[in-house]
């Protein structure tokens, strides 16, 4: 009987650790994601890309030319964002869809490749294009 208490005890343990990382992971995400939203939306795209792939190295030279892109590509500023698609995709990997708007009507459209390995989460691809179908196919 004791035996049991204490196998149940443990399991509840680790399945309340297992939320709690998944949980953890989940809000640090978000935050990096509102963080990254932010950088888009005031056309500093080249230190949102160098924010979320930390093993891409941009020098302040390209980010600079990432921005100045962004900006002659989009001269109006975006007035809202949002994840447009999210899937969980096996084996810890998930894609994000994620779009810009201005008011005259343009968009932006991001897409994300994450991997998750234990506690750490990575941004392994990204793309970017101004169609919405080229993305939204892929989900």
């Amino acid at each position: 009987m004791i035996k049991n208490s204490l196998l149940s005890a443990a399991l509840v343990l680790a399945a309340t650790t297992t939320a709690q990382a998944q949980t953890n992971l989940r809000t640090q995400f978000n935050q990096a994601l509102a963080l990254f939203n932010e950088m888009v939306m005031n056309k500093e795209i080249g230190e949102a890309i160098d924010m979320i792939q930390p093993d891409v190295v941009l020098s302040d030279a390209e980010k600079a030319e990432y921005n100045t892109a962004l900006s002659e590509a989009f001269p109006d500023p975006f007035v809202g964002s949002s994840t447009v698609q999210s899937e969980t995709l096996k084996s810890g990997f998930r894609q994000e869809m994620l779009a810009y708007w201005t008011e005259e009507g343009d968009y932006l459209y991001l897409y994300l490749v994450m991997h998750t390995q234990g506690a750490q989460q990575q941004v392994i691809h990204v793309e970017h294009t101004t169609t919405f179908s080229k993305f939204i196919a892929r989900f």
